[in-house]
């Protein structure tokens, strides 16, 4: 999954850890014209915007690399809250009076995201307000604040001026602390117990990774010091109260109701497609993908089960079938200490040596600041992996693939069994598709492409669209699939199949979960039916993404929709230009408009041919330059 670079996965749905939708470079050519009256009249609402919201959101804005505002953290106390509404409901107000009509077509885009992101902040200070209900909320903020401002090269010129910053920001997180004691009132019980799984990450890293990075900076090792022992002493404090005080108070309900469920998606996903509509699309994907699955997995159960004869017709033949057939399967797979090394050494230089001979897509340079890592403790276990993208203003910092470690069951016995059936699920077949997904061609690569196009514009960059990183990254699935990849290996196109089930799944599941009115219970046991009956899901696997679908509410419904209209998209292209269609021409031409939602890159892919009107950068922080240019950025 890819990190959202909004303000935090309530902000728009996406997963912070997540959950960061990729970064994109400001870039003006030369040969684009200079922008229209209009066009400038309404950059300067949106570089005021831009700066306002970083000033709001310092957090984000250290995520962004905007680091203006490194020294500040985030104030959820009532009189600061009703200042935010007061100036997000000033900008909603400027930015309607802007006459649409009148400006260039990536004007529109920009000014689209730009009033999708104010509308989705009012709601989240108004509406969801989890800042009142959801310890997951702090956790996000206290790993983000301290994870991108050391991000920084330890060597570099720009490190002590980081280093201040924290110091400065450490100085912020005890009273942060003791106003998310306030705040918080009747959680979910699910949110508080993950909560208190993922705190001790906060800790560690100002008891392992802050000391030696303190040392680099001798002008402020004793200051980083003294201020990381007394942030040390409040993260404790903060545990035991997650524990002993919050803990057995977390009775709220973490269904959002369909209301609010309705209205999150909409903000969320940028699309024109209703619930109604997903939902029946995705039952239809999943049907029509399941009867495939059969196809694939008949010769290969025949071979594996001369013996086994089943008499179930239908959806009984299906499951029966293709669970025989993908047990056998999941036994191969890395032993727990070689999955990292399995990822990294193994299975991801057979994938990209693929890619550069099939030609779909031309791969980034080796070169590139490239790196496949652990997950961050405060994030280890949200999701199985990520891709963490460079900040938008310093696209020359390292694009991380994050490999999450494997989970604990509570005792060595437990241990042992939840790693057996996490790895039969990350099997080798699957870490193939998670390594095409998250990062070749996927999340990284895409990335990559928006770091360095002349089309995408700052505000394409700091409010990227979540549909359209994940709804590419299972398009990229796609197409290697059915490019060759898994040519005379129906084990691996059988497994890419069944992972190709999560995408309709996941719309289901947060529709379903969060709008139907069922008792927790009741949904528990429907979810867990659906994924390991019908999705053929490990029991390790299907209670990780209940979780999620619980606590990332819309989330999980970008990945079918941004590769249905994707989808959609390509179709569409190859019915307009029929024998001239190529894939990397098509690959070449989504990709160049940065991470903006699909029903905007539809606009601008059958748009009549022009040089975009780019407006020049935004103001940014002293001492720190703008995003780099194409020609620039070294890529």
């Amino acid at each position: 999954m890819v990190r959202s670079l909004s303000l935090l996965r309530w902000l728009t749905g996406f997963w912070i850890l997540v959950l960061a939708a990729s970064a994109l470079s400001h870039a003006a050519t030369e040969t684009a014209p200079a922008p229209s009256a209009a066009d400038q009249t309404f950059y300067r609402v949106a570089d005021r915007y831009l700066d306002q919201t970083q000033r709001l959101f310092p957090t984000q804005s250290s995520i962004n690399g905007y680091h203006k505002y490194d020294g500040l953290l985030e104030d959820f106390s009532a009189p600061n809250v009703s200042k935010m509404i007061t100036i997000f409901k000033g900008f909603r107000k400027e930015l309607a009076a802007v006459d649409r009509a009148k400006l260039s077509v990536s004007a529109q885009v920009d000014r689209s995201l730009l009033m999708q992101d104010c509308e989705a902040n009012l709601f989240l200070l108004t509406s969801l307000r989890p800042f009142l209900k959801d310890p997951l909320f702090y956790n996000d903020i206290l790993g983000n604040s301290t994870l991108f401002i050391t991000q920084t090269p330890p060597d570099s010129k720009e490190f002590p001026a980081r280093m201040e910053s924290l110091v400065a920001r450490m100085k912020k997180i005890p009273p942060f602390l003791e106003q998310a004691k306030k705040n918080l009132a009747n959680p979910a019980q699910v949110q508080t117990k993950f909560c208190i799984v993922l705190n001790p990450g906060n800790l560690e890293f100002f008891q392992t990774t802050l000391p030696p990075l303190a040392q680099k900076v001798p002008a402020l090792t004793k200051a980083a010091t003294d201020e990381s022992a007394k942030v040390i002493v409040a993260l404790q404090s903060y545990q035991k109260w997650l524990e002993s005080d919050l803990l057995p108070r977390s009775n709220g309900d973490w269904q959002l109701g369909k209301e609010l469920w309705t209205k999150k998606l909409q903000l969320t996903l940028g699309s024109d497609l209703t619930p109604e509509e997903i939902l029946q699309r995705a039952q239809d994907k999943l049907q029509k993908d399941r009867a495939e699955m059969l196809v694939v997995a008949l010769p290969l159960h025949n071979k594996l089960f001369p013996d086994h004869k089943h008499e179930e017709t239908g959806e009984d033949l299906i499951n029966v079938v293709v669970k025989e057939t993908l047990g056998e399967l999941s036994k191969q797979h890395s032993k727990p200490d070689a999955l990292f090394s399995d990822v990294k050494d193994k299975w991801t230089p057979k994938i990209k040596e693929y890619i550069r001979r099939s030609g779909i897509i031309d791969l980034p340079p080796e070169e590139d600041n490239f790196v496949i890592e652990p997950t961050p403790a405060f994030m280890d276990g949200a999701a199985v992996a990520f891709f963490n993208p460079p900040p938008a203003f310093e696209p020359e910092l390292k694009k991380s693939f994050w490999v999450s470690s494997i989970p604990k069951g509570g005792s060595p016995e437990k241990d042992v069994e939840v790693a057996e059936s996490y790895l039969k699920e990350y099997n080798d077949y699957g870490l193939q598709s998670l390594i095409i997904h998250e990062a070749f061609p996927g999340h990284y690569v895409q990335s990559w492409y928006a770091l360095k196009s002349p089309l995408a514009s700052v505000y394409k960059k700091v409010y990227a669209s979540g549909t359209f990183a994940e709804g590419w990254a299972v398009l990229a699935e796609e197409e290697m699939f059915t490019s060759g990849f898994a040519d005379g290996d129906p084990a691996n196109y059988l497994v890419h199949k069944k992972f190709d089930l999560r995408v309709p799944m996941n719309a289901i599941l947060d529709s379903k979960l969060h709008t139907s009115g069922m008792s927790e219970a009741e949904g528990d046991s429907w979810a867990m039916d659906l994924m390991t009956r019908y999705g053929f899901q490990e029991e390790a696997e299907a209670k990780g993404k209940l979780r999620r679908a619980k606590i990332t509410s819309t989330q999980l419904s970008t990945y079918f929709v941004g590769f249905t209209e994707l989808m959609d998209i390509l179709l569409d292209t190859k019915d307009l230009e029929k024998d001239k269609f190529t894939l990397k021409s098509f690959n070449d031409r989504v990709l160049s408009f940065g991470t903006i939602p699909p029903r905007d890159v539809r606009r601008l892919m059958f748009a009549a041919p022009a040089a975009p009107a780019t407006p020049a950068a935004p103001a940014v922080p002293a001492n720190q330059t703008a995003p780099a240019t194409q020609g620039s950025s070294g890529k």
